[in-house]
């Protein structure tokens, strides 16, 4: 499989990026199972702008919620015309993935590749793979918006168990 552009090397528009970003998804009871999803904005090492989604009340896998929190990121970028971004995601699947890198066998996972590679090209983004659960505070506070969506929603899916 060829390469798409490697905009997790550069930065397409030349300047420096001043933005970080951090997304996650969550999946509990599960997977297939119920999900939400997560970005964080940073500027200048402080957090200005987050948001969280339950993806339910149907199941998800994990992948589709990791997938969610890049494109949701990435919708809330475009339509506030904020570009150059350096948006961290701790799923090497979903990077490599939208980057070109690995093949993409599920129907349902290349069209949403194919939706965040779209998105992250018109923004000039750069994609980068972090490892999860390492301490990093941007990866860290994603992954708690995760699972205080998903607790705010626990008895709904407590439901369907």
């Amino acid at each position: 499989m060829a390469h798409r552009v490697a905009v997790d090397e550069v930065n397409l528009s030349g300047r420096m990026p001043s933005l970080l970003a951090y997304t996650d998804g969550a999946c509990r009871g599960g997977n297939p199972g119920f999900t939400s999803c997560a970005w964080v904005i940073y500027e200048n090492g402080k957090a200005i702008n987050s948001d969280s989604y339950y993806l339910g009340p149907e199941r998800h896998t994990n992948n589709y919620a990791e997938y969610q929190g890049v494109i949701r990121l990435l919708q809330y970028l475009y339509k506030n015309s904020i570009r150059n971004v350096i948006i961290h995601c701790d799923s090497e699947l979903v990077v490599n993935q939208t980057l070109g890198k690995w093949a993409i066998n599920q129907p349902d996972l290349k069209v949403l590749a194919a939706q965040a590679y779209g998105l992250l090209i018109k923004g000039c983004h750069v994609l980068k793979h972090i490892k999860g659960h390492d301490g990093n505070k941007g990866n860290e506070e994603a992954d708690m918006l995760c699972n205080v969506v998903l607790d705010a929603n626990k008895e709904n899916y407590e439901k369907q168990t």
